[in-house]
């Protein structure tokens, strides 16, 4: 049998083990839920930027902006997340990802991301250019139409023919409709209205180019004067239509593949949050396992505690038991074997030093009595020697005081039985000089 204090060290030391464990498992899930949700947030976040920087571009393509501070700050955080995700952030206790999946995912992110960026910062270069176009046509609208009005109205007033009246007039009407084009184009970017608009800028060129060659208008001074403006100012407002729409037309390509690499770079974003959500709970339910493991063998050390512990008062049991019989003293079987028990344990073991104990307090009991019966002997002797001794009174009466110190003699434990032996000794001495006395 193990003994008891041997049991109890291995047993505290299981519980200790267990219990630490416990409350690391707990610590450490605690901690890698704050890391994972951090981290999972901050990929959450990354898709969320990836529609901010598109709708920013969309609104600076429809405003015609230049404003790009919002469109500046989404792709500088979205670098940031970025980058937080691929090496982690020991300021933030964010490490860099070891699952080689998360690592691939997130190089071809990063490969996805540097194009779209490329991309975003061509747009932004091309948006510039074609703001102050787009502004100057915004603003001169108003005077090509006062031009075109002017020239309706020297038409008018030079009483020229009804079809060239209605020539003029349709010019007039011409620049608005190529404005409205233009703006429908740049927001919609459909072939329609850009097919309307180039038919509507072609006739309008068409028609304020024959104005300007036909000589006949040369005649009348104010109408001639109000074409000559107009035509000069159609050519500088031409140029700015031209490169609007050679800048538009890139724009719309940047945007296409603004929109498309938008997608793409979307549904990775979108995949690798679903795989640190996945790893993240594999990783809960895993370390859930083990908690559950853990539980269950505390609760089979509770169970194997409860076993030693009646064990143990068992045992406690049958020691008090014997401890009893040995006080009472009613045995009716050798002492040392009646408290003796069996096994290796403490109880045991003081159970069988308190035996050899007993036993030896038998033989020193044994050698008491032999003692005190040899000394009865040599009393006897002595006295019945001292009866025929030729001595004195006075000397006679010193040895019959030193026989009667054997009565005194009562041994009870082993410094008894030398006290014992010494007066023995002393009375041998005694019986020496009696004998030589005779």
């Amino acid at each position: 049998m193990t003994k008891i204090v041997t049991r109890l060290i291995i047993l505290g030391i299981l519980t200790t083990f267990c219990v630490g464990v416990m409350i690391l498992s707990v610590i450490f899930i605690n901690q890698l839920g704050i890391q994972d949700g951090y981290i999972i947030n901050i990929a959450g976040k990354e898709r969320m930027l990836t529609q901010k920087i598109t709708k920013e571009i969309f609104l600076i393509n429809s405003q015609n902006s230049q404003d790009y501070t919002a469109l500046n700050l989404a792709l500088e955080e979205f670098e940031n997340n970025l980058n937080t995700l691929r090496f982690g952030n020991p300021q933030k206790n964010i490490n860099p990802p070891t699952k080689t999946t998360i690592i691939t995912k997130l190089e071809a992110i990063t490969t996805q991301w540097t194009h779209f960026k490329t991309i975003v910062e061509d747009f932004k270069s091309t948006s510039s250019k074609l703001y102050e176009d787009r502004k100057f046509l915004d603003e001169n609208n108003i005077k090509m139409l006062f031009l075109s009005d002017n020239i309706v109205k020297a038409m008018v007033e030079s009483k020229m023919p009804a079809h060239l009246i209605d020539d003029s007039g349709r010019q007039r009407m011409l620049t608005q409709r190529m404005a409205y084009l233009m703006t429908r184009y740049f927001h919609i970017w459909d072939d329609k209205s850009y097919r309307a608009f180039k038919e509507s800028h072609t006739l309008y060129h068409t028609i304020i180019t024959n104005f300007y060659q036909n000589a006949n208008y040369k005649h009348f001074p104010k109408l001639d004067k109000s074409i000559q403006e107009a035509y000069e100012f159609w050519q500088t407002y031409s140029k700015h239509i031209d490169n609007v729409l050679s800048l538009q037309e890139h724009i719309v390509e940047d945007l296409k593949q603004i929109t498309s690499q938008n997608t793409a770079i979307l549904n990775e974003i979108d995949w690798t949050v679903n795989l640190y959500s996945d790893i993240s709970i594999y990783q809960r339910a895993y370390l859930e396992k083990f908690q559950y493991v853990a539980a269950f063998i505390m609760i089979l050390l509770g169970f194997y505690s409860i076993y030693n512990l009646l064990n143990i008062r068992a045992h406690l049991g049958r020691f008090l038991q014997k401890t009893k019989l040995l006080a009472s003293g009613k045995l009716n079987q050798n002492l040392t074997e009646a408290i003796q028990l069996e096994g290796e344990s403490e109880l045991s073991q003081a159970s069988q030093n308190l035996s050899h104990f007993l036993q030896s307090l038998e033989q020193t009991k044994e050698t008491s009595k032999q003692a005190i019966h040899l000394s009865e002997l040599i009393s006897e002797e002595i006295r019945h020697k001292l009866a025929f001794a030729k001595i004195s009174e006075e000397r006679r009466k010193s040895i019959e005081d030193s026989i009667n110190l054997s009565e005194d003699i009562a041994i009870q434990s082993s410094e008894q039985l030398i006290i014992t032996a010494r007066l023995l000794d002393k009375l041998h001495r005694i019986l020496k000089e009696i004998e030589s006395c005779c």
